[in-house]
């Protein structure tokens, strides 16, 4: 057997390529033991035969999926039907693209998924988006219900009065 360096950069790397492997494998268990994805699914996080500065950007994505299952389980209850798709959604997202955290995904939820917050909460501003047609003919309608005017010199007419504010914009792509 042929003795390595530890001197340099050579110890760096190895200890670099020991730590990708390490979370790589952890990021996939979790997937596949949870059964939000499959080996086959996640092998363009797992691949070895890139350079490393890809491998790392792999990980990076890893861990922003497991962040958004991870939260969307403990602090918002969520069950593996709702997990599930939303899962296959950011591998999508992340087999085109290049990590970043700061990217928002519009993942489908149901309004059974949160009715338990509804209860406790006095929300101000209500969204709904809905789509029709695909392509060319896709037509995206968005309302938006408001306790707050869309411009503050409105309050003044309305003392003592509650009021809804709506906002809506059709957008059709032509």
């Amino acid at each position: 057997m042929e003795a390595v360096s530890l001197t340099g950069i050579t110890s760096v790397q190895m200890l670099l390529e020991i730590g990708l492997d390490k979370m790589k494998k952890d990021y996939v268990s979790f997937f596949i033991g949870q059964e939000l994805a499959t080996l086959t699914s996640l092998d363009c996080f797992i691949s070895t035969s890139v350079d490393l500065q890809e491998q790392v950007h792999c990980v990076q994505k890893l861990h922003h999926m497991l962040e958004i299952m991870v939260s969307c389980t403990v602090l918002l209850q969520f069950k593996h039907e709702s997990l599930f798709p939303w899962t296959q959604i950011c591998i999508k997202y992340y087999r085109e693209n290049p990590p970043d955290e700061k990217h928002v995904f519009q993942l489908p939820v149901s309004s059974a998924l949160v009715k338990k917050f509804y209860p406790d909460s006095h929300p101000e501003v209500w969204k709904v988006d809905i789509s029709s047609g695909h392509g060319p003919k896709e037509v995206k309608t968005t309302w938006q219900v408001s306790t707050n005017p869309p411009v503050e010199h409105m309050m003044s007419n309305n003392t003592g009065k509650e009021c809804l504010w709506q906002n809506e914009i059709i957008k059709a792509d032509a």
